[in-house]
């Protein structure tokens, strides 16, 4: 079986423009990015680190970036020549304790069995301070429940899934969530290029309410609090 690492290793040097140079793609950028610029308004970039940090898309968020693939890392490290990036995969970062005031980890758990993501949790916890913040993304069981869904041959390749009382369980006594957020609650891929960007509106208000359960995708705003 295929390992993350490798994966994305063979994927690095076109990945921004297979995943985030099409209508698509820039749609979940848009809204991720809508997120994150709300709920980090007063974290300065310097206290921020990027779990998962892949090519660098979300750098812009924190100046310190983390990931499991040297190749992605290359890439980011082009683009974001100034930031201090490291290869370490979850859930162990060598990171110091304490050390950030908010962590940012998108697509990541969703390649991790239940075991790794507690783990991670854990080690996400040693680094950030008490009452700080991480801001993490996961497919919603619920949505996925709606439907038949084909598994990937790779049993890491985004298979898991979770509903909120499934994060606040992995998290842990370290963290308690804050607040939620649905993405995707609309089949955006079935809909034509030029109708796409019609949608980000009506599906950022969704996922602010009941509905975003049925949203594609959950992020979540965990606080540190012991």
């Amino acid at each position: 079986m295929q390992s993350v690492q490798d994966y994305y290793d063979q994927l690095a040097s076109n990945y921004d423009q297979n995943r985030f140079a099409n209508s698509y793609g820039q749609y979940i950028d848009r809204m991720e990015r809508q997120i994150l610029t709300t709920w980090l308004t007063d974290t300065p970039a310097a206290q921020v680190i990027d779990m998962g940090c892949g090519t660098g898309r979300l750098l812009d968020f924190a100046l310190t970036g983390v990931d499991a693939s040297t190749e992605m890392l290359k890439v980011a490290a082009l683009k974001h020549p100034r930031h201090h990036l490291q290869q370490s995969a979850l859930p162990h970062t060598n990171m110091p304790d304490q050390a950030f005031a908010a962590a940012i980890c998108f697509h990541v758990f969703m390649h991790l069995d239940e075991q790794l993501i507690t783990e991670s949790f854990a080690e996400i916890a040693r680094i950030i301070q008490v009452g700080g913040r991480l801001i993490v993304d996961i497919p919603s069981k619920h949505r996925r429940q709606l439907g038949r869904r084909n598994r990937s041959d790779d049993t890491w390749h985004g298979n898991t899934d979770a509903t909120q009382k499934d994060i606040q369980n992995w998290a842990g006594t370290q963290w308690r969530i804050r607040q939620r957020r649905g993405i995707l609650f609309f089949p955006i891929h079935r809909l034509p290029d030029f109708a796409r960007r019609l949608f980000i509106g009506i599906d950022g208000w969704i996922g602010k309410t009941r509905l975003s359960r049925y949203s594609s995708y959950h992020v979540y705003e965990l606080e540190r609090v012991a």
